[in-house]
């Protein structure tokens, strides 16, 4: 009995911390026709997104939140015939998010960008993944005059201003122990960001559900104040920042009650 306690002690340690340094690339998730069609509304203000991690669980809700309310979007991918499904609204570029010259290619006639992109369960994505696409994505919009960028993180990245509680505590002690060069790259990202001119928000995160909740999200510049997110929350929250100086170069704790 205790043997099994302590495996799913350390299952569960995994699960979570995973979670937490911000891992949402995920698997792909195909959308509904009655997602990308039925929904579909004029341009939203003639607002484009460029999107990183759009294939992922937690991209492809923040893609299906984005069709709902009207943009049109240009998407990486580095298997574009996957999603030639997405209709004309949606503009897909192949090419690795590493390589500077595809991420200036897929900022091109965009307004907004938006960051999903994680290591998700790849182990070999390379330890400095995010970080280096983050470098690229602030070299592009420097050149292409873009100024919002918003980009998906983890709890346990530290920002000025943090004040833990228990469980955010706890939260940043599990990623510590066990990926820590994980955290090592979201936090690398994070210093890069507040080195920057962009208007950024870095969205820090728990464990992600795929959930098509309809509430909304819970949100501290503190302190997450529990270890879940739908992702049906997270990707309205998103959204809504674009538009948005509320938290404007901060690092705003989202989480589901």
């Amino acid at each position: 009995m205790l043997r099994a306690l302590n495996q799913l002690s350390r299952f569960l340690l995994i699960i979570i911390s995973l979670a937490l340094v911000g891992a949402c690339a995920g698997s792909q998730q195909r959308l509904s026709n009655d997602a990308i069609f039925a929904t579909s509304k004029p341009a939203n203000q003639h607002t484009t997104i460029a999107l990183l991690g759009g294939t992922g669980m937690v991209g492809g809700h923040i893609l299906q939140q984005a069709l709902a309310q009207g943009y049109d979007l240009r998407i990486l991918s580095r298997s574009p015939e996957k999603l030639a499904y997405l209709g004309e609204r949606v503009t897909i570029v192949q090419g690795d998010a590493r390589d500077p010259q595809v991420i200036e290619t897929l900022l091109e006639e965009s307004d907004v960008v938006i960051s999903a992109i994680g290591p998700g369960s790849n182990k070999k994505s390379a330890p400095d993944l995010t970080s280096t696409v983050s470098r690229n994505v602030l070299a592009a919009m420097a050149k292409q005059n873009i100024e919002r960028y918003i980009v998906i993180s983890g709890a346990a990245v530290t920002m000025p201003g943090d004040r833990r509680n228990a469980t955010g505590w706890l939260m940043r002690q599990l990623v510590k122990l066990r990926f820590a060069s994980l955290l090592k790259d979201r936090q690398a990202e994070y210093e890069l960001l507040s080195k920057s001119s962009a208007k950024w928000t870095l969205v820090r995160c728990p464990l992600i559900e795929s959930s098509n909740s309809e509430s909304t999200a819970n949100v501290s510049l503190l302190s997450p104040q529990s270890f879940h997110l739908r992702a049906g929350e997270l990707s309205r929250f998103v959204i809504d920042q674009i538009f948005s100086d509320t938290y404007a170069r901060q690092g705003p704790f989202v989480y589901s009650r």
